[in-house]
């Protein structure tokens, strides 16, 4: 039997990854190691880099070889490390996602949180050519999220680890260009992860080590189950216990960034040149953090909360495909 030809999307975030596969307009969500999202780390032995939840584990016995996040690594050219080179690292997580695609890749979407230069897109491209993946088209998560809302300028909030950001963009006959985008950010004041671990060594006291990557996955995760829970345990190395953040410990811990958001929703559009009556949709994704409130006072629609993971990538399946060569 032939194989069925795959569109494979990928989003490899700062901590899980996840990928749909579509095929003639039917899209499924693609399960690695048997999750519906999976570690975006690798794990580093000598040359070998090993993906998904397997350099996790190891990982947790070895932190040092564990590197959490090798997309970010690869857009800004690499680490001081000589020995670690993020082209391969992230050939091994594209090989690991697509080992798990039921047919044969034919088309490669990576999803990015932000829009890259060329040396980084060029460096994607040798990391796919290395796991035997076609060139890879690359969005951004704003431009896949506005895809879902469908009107012809949509805003885009997005959460994220350190602040949220917001973008503005509109849709052309190959999908969504960015016409502006601004972080939410309050000058001087720590990241919302940072700001929420700190909270965290007050209450459990210990001193955190916001480079300590075993600390700010748990934080990642916690915000995670907060996005659909008042409550949510936080799991520390030993010898500390557990400890249990809620949603008034996040928005504290967001509170300085999104007192800014009525000024930087005035920057965005002005920069976007849109006005508040041209936004058809406005797009959530992430957790609820005062966002939502705030973008309602700004004379905006009523946001869309999105809160499935698999979104962005869906979002991206659906989009048309610009070939490389104008993107």
């Amino acid at each position: 039997m032939a194989a069925t030809d795959l569109h494979l999307v990928v989003d490899i975030g700062a901590w899980w990854i996840t990928a749909v596969s579509e095929s003639a307009g039917t899209i499924q969500p693609l399960v690695v190691d048997g999750r519906g999202r999976s570690p975006s780390g690798v794990f580093q032995d000598g040359g070998e880099f090993t993906a998904g939840t397997a350099a996790l584990t190891a990982g947790t016995y070895h932190p040092d070889g564990y590197r959490p996040d090798p997309m970010t690594l690869l857009r800004h050219g690499g680490t001081s490390d000589p020995n670690f080179d993020p082209v391969t690292a992230v050939a091994a997580v594209l090989a690991h996602v697509a080992d798990h695609a039921a047919g044969r890749i034919t088309a490669l979407t990576v999803v990015t949180a932000q829009a890259w230069g060329q040396p980084a897109l060029h460096r994607l491209s040798r990391a796919a050519s290395a796991a035997c993946l076609p060139r890879p088209r690359v969005t951004t998560a704003g431009a896949a999220l506005a895809a879902l809302a469908g009107t012809r300028v949509v805003l885009v909030a997005l959460t994220g680890t350190a602040w949220p950001e917001l973008s503005v963009l509109a849709r052309g006959d190959d999908g969504y260009r960015q016409l502006a985008a601004a972080p939410v950010r309050a000058p001087g004041a720590p990241a919302v992860d940072e700001a929420l671990l700190r909270i965290a060594a007050v209450r459990a006291g210990f001193e955190a080590d916001p480079d300590d990557w075993r600390l700010t996955r748990e934080i990642e995760q916690t915000r995670a189950r907060l996005a659909v829970q008042p409550r949510a345990p936080m799991l520390l190395p030993e010898p500390h216990q557990a400890l249990v953040l809620t949603r008034d410990d996040l928005a504290i811990a967001a509170a300085a960034h999104v007192d800014r958001l009525p000024e930087v929703i005035k920057q965005v559009l002005a920069d976007a040149e849109v006005t508040p009556a041209e936004v058809g949709a406005v797009v959530l994704a992430g957790e609820e953090t005062g966002l939502a409130t705030g973008l309602r006072g700004a004379g905006l629609p009523v946001p869309i909360i999105v809160t499935d993971p698999h979104a962005a990538v869906r979002g991206a399946a659906r989009a048309p495909r610009r070939p490389w060569w104008r993107r």
